[in-house]
């Protein structure tokens, strides 16, 4: 272990967080921490260790032993509320034999009540969900969705409130619980039992947390309960990898740790075993621009090795980005790479279409990893009906989603697909179900511009219909050995010899709708960081058939040390970067300095408006 490692393992006692940049060996840290504490005489039974995924836990159970790990207290937060909640059903109010509904179950409740739900407003239980995570009771529900006003998809909400209060009461009438009632419910006993309270004060000595960066409010309280009864949490986060504020997480409980959790000590793990010396500039560099963090700096604990740098790269369209990715890819794999050592990652699935096709065209294998299939997804058919709709003149079920809809039937009657595409894409972006979280309304909207974008080159309805069908039937590879295709959310924790991160335009990163660009910015660091060797970043002047920009994050990275960053064209090397294929136009694949060189002019007139330079001194 380095020394720092060591000092967070060896905390001498009461509460502690631990930031541990990403590969500083945060895991390696916790399991020392737990063996930290046996060494003195702690029981291992007295120390509760809680994960965010099954998988951790599993992974966490292994590094312990089974000697060690066999009856402790370890697993996801879930798990270890159903533990105790089981153990101590009489205080909690529950019978013995109390049921965890799953959600197959908890629709089955609602069918019993006789609530009928358009899932197309999305899940009900997601909904409900959501609100017990936020601890909002069935009264306050309804007052926040009562509101929000009359607008369009205000309704189902509103609706939804009701339902709520209907649920609740049929869960207490059957003594059952779901899984977000498992914290909320835990939380209650731990605090007000004091035959519970008096089980952690005397059992359990250290709460050891992973991931604390992403705990919602109901788990933050949780673990203040844990303490309030004696307990000394230890946690380890990462305030810069925090991606979750659109599901109820809040990088200032990390932040402000010390409020909560009162004669906290701070340790930092800032020695990365992971990424290239260049790599960690690029990335320190551009999540300093954040203010709601610790103020840290990664340093690698190995060389630089020539040719692992972030190089940015763009291209006139979206289908030569993807060309382009297909054929580096390719020739990494050429030169001896395994599939399985690359990685392609993306803020959102809408970019992943032209990225498929291009890899199939290059015998590629790739597997999609947390990201759903485009053309599985349901925005995707809506806009495939309303073009048929449209076509035919007869109005269904893509017109009677919205008053919108049901005009651009009328108005647009007998449309082909490249006249009708871009007011459909337009229409349908605005249509995500109601309730959806911030994320999946982001999701929904680009992947339904995406998907009208690629319909405006179907000269019929019915045809860009056989598309959808026939890719959908295509499955991506489930050979051992195939490039990982992942939205960088679903890329944290995990590490590849070789990163792509497609997309890289100011509407997707930051993306349009999200209302943290912070978040947003904490997301490429991930990304980049992800990476064991070179990371190529890509961005395209057109993608959804509309003009782009690059994502204002690639100026940021430019103001890293010398050689970190490479972008051809924006760093004075347009002439070697401009190939001309016959009659004169640029070759497929290649970058495109007019792109490149956009990050100079938006700098300059950043500048002008008072903004601090970026542009490395002579790149001006």
């Amino acid at each position: 272990m380095n020394s720092g490692q060591a000092a967070a393992a060896s905390h001498a006692g009461g509460h502690a967080l631990v930031l541990a940049g990403p590969g500083t060996g945060k895991t390696s840290t916790l399991v020392a921490r737990h063996a930290f504490l046996r060494s003195r005489g702690r029981d291992p039974l007295g120390i509760m260790a809680v994960t965010f995924t099954q998988k951790a836990a599993e992974e966490l159970r292994n590094r312990l032993g089974p000697k060690v790990s066999g009856e402790a207290w370890i697993g996801t937060f879930h798990s270890i509320c159903a533990r105790l909640l089981k153990r101590f059903h009489e205080e909690a109010g529950l019978r013995r034999n109390f049921k965890i509904l799953d959600p197959s179950a908890q629709r089955q409740v609602l069918s019993d009540l006789g609530i009928k739900w358009d899932s197309d407003d999305g899940e009900l239980t997601d909904i409900i969900g959501r609100w017990k995570d936020a601890l909002v009771e069935p009264a306050e529900a309804s007052v926040r969705a009562a509101g929000i006003g009359d607008g369009p998809g205000n309704g189902p909400l509103r609706l939804a409130a009701e339902h709520y209060a209907a649920y609740e009461e049929e869960l207490g009438r059957r003594g059952d619980l779901d899984f977000a009632d498992l914290m909320k419910r835990a939380w209650h006993l731990i605090s007000g039992s004091e035959s519970v309270g008096a089980f952690f004060r005397e059992r359990i000595t250290d709460v050891l947390v992973d991931e604390f960066q992403d705990v919602n409010r109901v788990q933050v309280e949780l673990l203040m309960a844990m303490a309030a009864r004696g307990c000394a949490v230890w946690a380890v986060a990462d305030d810069d990898q925090a991606l979750y504020g659109w599901r109820g997480g809040d990088v200032r409980l990390t932040v402000n740790f010390a409020d909560r959790f009162k004669g906290a000590k701070s340790y930092t793990l800032e020695e990365n075993y992971r990424c290239d010396p260049a790599i960690l500039a690029a990335a320190n560099t551009l999540i300093a621009r954040n203010r709601t963090r610790v103020r840290k700096s990664l340093r690698a604990a190995r060389p630089h090795k020539p040719g692992n740098v972030v190089r940015i790269r763009a291209f006139r369209t979206d289908r030569e980005e993807a060309e382009w990715v297909a054929g580096e890819i390719r020739r990494r794999i050429d030169a001896g790479a395994r599939p399985q050592d690359v990685c392609i990652l993306f803020r959102t699935a809408s970019v992943t279409p032209t990225l498929q096709q291009a890899l199939e065209a290059a015998s590629i294998p790739f597997a999609l990893t947390g990201a759903p299939n485009f053309w599985e997804m349901p925005e995707v058919r809506m806009v495939a009906d309303l073009l048929a709709e449209i076509e035919s003149g007869v109005p269904g079920e893509g017109a009677s989603r919205s008053r919108i809809a049901r005009d651009l039937v009328t108005t647009m009657r007998g449309s082909a697909p490249p006249r009708a595409a871009p007011a459909v894409g337009r229409a349908v972006s605005e249509m995500p179900p109601a309730g959806s979280s911030a994320e999946r309304a982001s999701l929904w909207s680009d992947t339904a511009e995406a998907a009208a974008a690629i319909a405006s080159g179907h000269a019929t309805a019915a045809g860009f219909r056989q598309h959808v069908a026939e890719m959908g039937a295509r499955n991506a590879s489930d050979a051992a050995e195939a490039v990982a295709m992942s939205t960088i959310h679903s890329s944290k924790g995990l590490e590849w010899a070789h990163v792509v991160v497609a997309g890289c335009e100011s509407t997707l990163m930051p993306h349009h709708r999200s209302p943290d660009i912070e978040e947003e910015r904490r997301l490429l660091y991930v990304a980049i960081t992800r990476s064991k060797g070179a990371v190529d970043l890509t961005l395209s002047r057109s993608r959804f058939g509309r003009g782009q920009n690059p994502s204002p994050f690639l100026t940021e990275l430019m103001a890293a040390p010398k050689g970190a960053v490479v972008w051809p064209g924006a760093e004075g090397e347009q002439a070697a970067s401009q190939h001309k294929a016959p009659g004169g136009k640029p070759q497929q694949g290649r970058p495109d300095p007019a792109a490149a060189a956009t990050v100079v002019g938006g700098l300059k007139t950043y500048r002008k408006r008072g903004g601090r330079s970026l542009v490395p001194p002579g790149e001006e």
